[in-house]
């Protein structure tokens, strides 16, 4: 028993004495500071990839205060429905089964994107949360010219190709939402690039027939996941 009472005793004192040391030690670590803000302004392209295909755009941003971004975006891309299927013959001639119109999409969003785990994580991975509204231009055009006014494609009919077409459309207002997670890579200042995933609606003032109306029913409300990918210049 002396000899227990004697090494716990021993043990105790060891530990008093190491503890301030210890406190010392640690209070001399400097402590990480958190990350800095992103630069004040900044522009650059996009690469859009949805259900329909690959679109394009640009955007502009803002900073307004701390970790938080203000947008303007614009991009053009292709509205297809997830059901068109695309077969070409040995000419190269592209034929969609049961097809009834085109549409082209230019949305004009302006988004508030926030960033995320700033003090936790470093300046060249910077995440963000991300939402998007505003107007949406459509461009509606056919895809067959329809001799007989029946919406539906029969033999004999004239088919238009994506641009061969384009210039027989109208003008289709609405408006649009965009929600999406993503991060920035690189430096604050000067080239960065950086990628989003999110989910995209556009609502427009009248419906529209992307099929034949024997295969799916005109709809006002389009719906697409994309993934978009962004390279611009930071100042």
């Amino acid at each position: 028993m002396p000899k227990i009472t004697a090494c716990i005793a021993l043990l105790l004192a060891a530990s008093a004495w190491s503890l301030p040391r210890t406190a010392q030690a640690q209070s001399a670590e400097p402590l990480r500071e958190p990350g800095k803000q992103e630069a004040p302004r900044g522009l650059g392209a996009q690469v859009l990839l949805t259900n329909s295909g690959f679109g394009l755009g640009g955007y502009a941003r803002k900073l307004l205060r701390d970790d938080q971004t203000a947008t303007l975006e614009i991009s053009l891309s292709a509205a297809e429905d997830e059901r068109e299927v695309s077969f070409f013959d040995r000419f190269g001639d592209r034929d969609v089964p049961n097809k009834r119109t085109y549409l082209l999409e230019i949305p004009v969003y302006i988004g508030l994107e926030r960033r995320l785990f700033r003090p936790f994580i470093e300046d060249n991975f910077r995440p963000y949360f991300h939402i998007a509204g505003g107007p949406v231009l459509g461009w509606n055009y056919p895809y067959f010219r329809d001799e007989n006014g029946n919406d539906t494609f029969d033999e004999g009919e004239r088919t238009f190709g994506v641009v061969s077409g384009l210039f027989r459309g109208n003008l289709v207002p609405g408006l649009g939402l965009s929600i999406s997670i993503g991060a920035n890579f690189g430096e604050l200042e000067g080239l960065t690039q950086g990628v989003r995933l999110g989910f995209r609606m556009n609502v427009y003032n009248e419906p529209i027939e992307l099929l034949e109306p024997s295969v799916k029913a005109a709809d006002n409300v389009l719906t697409t996941p994309f993934i978009m990918f962004h390279f611009g210049r930071q100042r």
